[in-house]
């Protein structure tokens, strides 16, 4: 069964999701879908998103993952991409 979540990242830019899916071993024909052993990751366009007076980079990730697979998959992809501000 497969497990799917959208998640709405701000604050990266969309190659740094590319470039991750195909460092995890993903393959792409078009950019925009990516799939590797048990998971395949939709990377939407990037756009702009206004927080107040920033404007920052917003991208939508689909996520499908195998259910036994899928918390090991996320904590592993907001692990790589986790920021903090300071």
């Amino acid at each position: 069964m497969i497990k799917s979540k959208t998640l709405e990242m701000n604050g990266i830019y969309r190659k740094d999701f590319i470039e991750y899916f195909l460092k995890i071993g993903g393959k792409t024909e078009d950019q925009k879908t990516f799939k590797g052993c048990n998971w395949e990751a939709l990377v939407g366009p990037e756009s702009k998103k206004i927080l107040g007076s920033f404007k920052i980079h917003q991208v939508l990730i689909t996520l499908n993952v195998e259910e036994d697979k899928f918390d090991e998959f996320l904590a592993k992809f907001y692990k790589n991409f986790l920021r903090a501000g300071g």
